[in-house]
């Protein structure tokens, strides 16, 4: 990378980072269950994540903290967002603005697994909030795990489009 290109791409983390602070803290001031918050991921999250990394009722098997840097080079536009109750990790959420900038994709969310808090309701108000300070009309969950969950996300006002396999939510 030149220093050129270098500059322009820490110039880019620099601002997205300042929208992504703002989402959570607007994210923050809506929750309404206590004990719980969000934050921006780090080094915490990840101590923390290590906690139920190898539990055997995980969904899936993503490395956070590996997944987490090659993101945090490729995609400085990224969302991100870690879930707390306590000091306890609810799970972790990454995306990225979609090709034509009108949309925002969560292509990664995972709850821990002795969670029992709606892990993507609380997301969701981080979500929404980036993608509306980003401008985006609609926000997409990509490639559902399950059926279930695909349900899971529709009965929370997502539309499924087979074409994407995403759930697709407009943004009014």
């Amino acid at each position: 990378m030149t220093g050129y290109q270098l500059r322009m791409r820490n110039e880019l983390e620099r601002r997205y980072n300042h929208l992504r602070m703002q989402s959570i803290q607007m994210a923050n001031q809506a929750l309404r269950t206590p004990d719980v918050r969000l934050s921006l991921v780090d080094n915490a999250s990840y101590r923390a994540f290590e906690q139920w990394q190898n539990h055997p009722n995980r969904k899936v098997d993503w490395n956070w903290p590996t997944s987490w840097h090659s993101w945090k080079i490729h995609y400085p536009k990224r969302f991100e967002c870690a879930t707390w109750q306590g000091n306890k990790l609810i799970g972790f959420a990454m995306g990225r603005p979609t090709y034509q900038a009108t949309g925002l994709r969560l292509d990664y969310i995972e709850k821990s697994p002795k969670a029992s808090e709606p892990h993507l309701d609380l997301t969701y108000l981080a979500l929404y909030a980036y993608a509306t300070l980003l401008g985006a009309t609609h926000v997409k969950i990509m490639s559902p795990i399950n059926k279930d969950v695909r349900d899971y996300y529709e009965s929370k006002g997502f539309k499924y489009d087979q074409k994407s396999d995403s759930c697709i939510r407009r943004i009014i």
